[in-house]
């Protein structure tokens, strides 16, 4: 083993599993640990961490959804850990702007070389981290940061596939290209896997819609009789029977949610009396923290409040509102339930209904979505930086649902976000399909009057 600091090191984790940390050969750049098909093989080894804050309850509740429904080698193994370590991956492919399937690619590379666990001992040889990376490919440190290996395997796939052919060559085939196993078939097998914990993860937890819960599906909630009241998602565009969470809500505007302390859970915000912003952070289950004051002169954005999800790509949810029914204005959270101060955007918006958020082309970047003239939804695309791309006029049909249109985040849990209205007292559903395109209106159910 080489040396280590022991801050390093996290505890022991251990991995119950068809698998043995051995090697026959020793590849250029990776190891792939032999795996005896005999009988399983408990390993337990030293582990870092890979988000530096830790898991979160999102990932605990995401884990306990992907046992359910993985059919490899990960099935029953997954924890808060290792759903952590799959985040950072992911994060680290949409901070580089690729598409999903090179997270896919990711995924399944540390499926088999790692369990998804950051391995902080070299087992075997001088493999260690995520992908087993060998020496020859970083510090210690570096192989240890989920980031810096993620990237340098990135490099390297988009090196050996130049062009952009990684998009379309065999998943198994790529991970092989890059890792240079002397198990080239087992990466295929993770494959299916590996886009399921890809579609829980793309989306960051908290970051469009609701999820009070904390189980990675997007909720309805709702505060218009005066109480709060959630429908958590089941996933299917299933709901569970609405929940009543608390009263008192009839002195404030229509809350919205976004996660505007960092941690994971969705949190609600609301302006009071037409002045002053609060938020209440979740704090999973459905439960609520005391209401924070957050300060006055909202009086010019009361009724129009929004969350839009991560508009400036900082790692913060921002909000948004819409002064004297034209220009929009962009608060960017900047974490601890704080903002900066307002950016004017830009005028135009009388026309269209209350803008809602969400990210409906899945490149990690908050979008708009809004009615115009009770019709046509447009859709604008963030760019970064408080910037929004052109209007993107997707259908019309969308005068009976005018005034209704809500972001719930991922109902049916295919990690792309959707969008709900209700018309006559029955709820719909558009379920996302990424690229700004959406299904067909799918109703959920009578009764939601009292809510819209």
């Amino acid at each position: 083993m080489l040396p280590m600091k022991k801050a390093v090191l996290a505890a022991c984790a251990t991995l119950t599993l068809t698998a043995a940390l051995a090697h026959a050969t020793t590849p250029a750049h990776a190891a792939t640990p032999d795996e005896p098909a005999a009988a399983a093989v408990t390993a337990s080894y030293a582990t870092a961490a890979c988000d530096p804050n830790g898991p979160t309850g999102a990932d605990s509740a995401t884990a306990t959804w992907l046992n359910g429904v993985l059919t490899a080698k990960m099935r029953g193994y997954m924890n808060a850990y290792r759903v952590s370590c799959a985040r950072m991956v992911v994060k680290a492919v949409r901070d580089r702007g690729l598409a999903p399937r090179a997270a896919v690619i990711a995924i399944a590379t540390t499926i088999v070389e790692a369990g998804i666990q950051n391995v902080a001992e070299t087992v075997d040889h001088d493999s260690l981290g995520l992908f087993q990376q060998r020496a020859s490919w970083g510090s210690v440190a570096q192989r240890l940061n989920p980031g810096w290996a993620t990237n340098a395997f990135l490099d390297k796939m988009i090196r050996v596939y130049p062009g952009g052919a990684w998009k379309t060559a065999q998943v198994g085939e790529v991970c092989q290209a890059v890792q240079v196993s002397a198990y080239p078939d087992r990466y295929q097998v993770e494959a299916g896997d590996a886009q399921k914990i890809v579609d829980a993860l793309w989306t960051p937890a908290g970051k469009a819609g609701a999820d009070f819960n904390g189980d990675g599906i997007g909720d309805i909630f709702s505060a218009a009789t005066g109480t709060l009241n959630v429908w958590n998602g089941r996933g299917s565009n299933n709901f569970a029977a609405r929940q009543e969470i608390g009263g008192g809500w009839s002195a404030f505007s229509k809350p919205v949610a976004g996660d505007f302390n960092d941690d994971g859970v969705s949190d609600l915000a609301a302006i009071k009396g037409g002045s002053t912003l609060h938020i209440w952070n979740g704090e999973g289950g459905n439960r609520f923290g005391p209401a924070v004051e957050i300060g006055g002169g909202w009086a010019p954005f009361d009724g129009t409040l929004t969350s839009i999800g991560d508009v400036n790509r900082d790692g913060h949810d921002d909000i948004a509102a819409i002064k004297d029914g034209g220009t929009l204005h962009v608060w960017n959270g900047e974490g601890g339930n704080r903002f900066g101060p307002a950016v004017e955007i830009g005028g135009g918006w009388s026309a269209f209904s209350k803008p809602v958020g969400g990210d409906f082309n899945n490149d990690g970047i908050g979008d708009l979505a809004a009615i115009k003239g009770g019709s046509t939804l447009h859709i604008w695309n963030g760019e970064g930086g408080n910037r929004f791309g052109p209007a993107v006029e997707i259908g019309g049909g969308w005068a009976r649902f005018d005034g209704t249109l809500t972001s719930i985040g991922d109902v049916n849990r295919d990690g792309h976000d959707d969008i709900a209205a209700m018309s006559d007292g029955t709820l719909h559903v558009w379920n996302g399909e990424g690229g700004n395109e959406f299904g067909p209106a799918i109703p959920i159910g009578p009764g939601w009057s009292l809510y819209f």
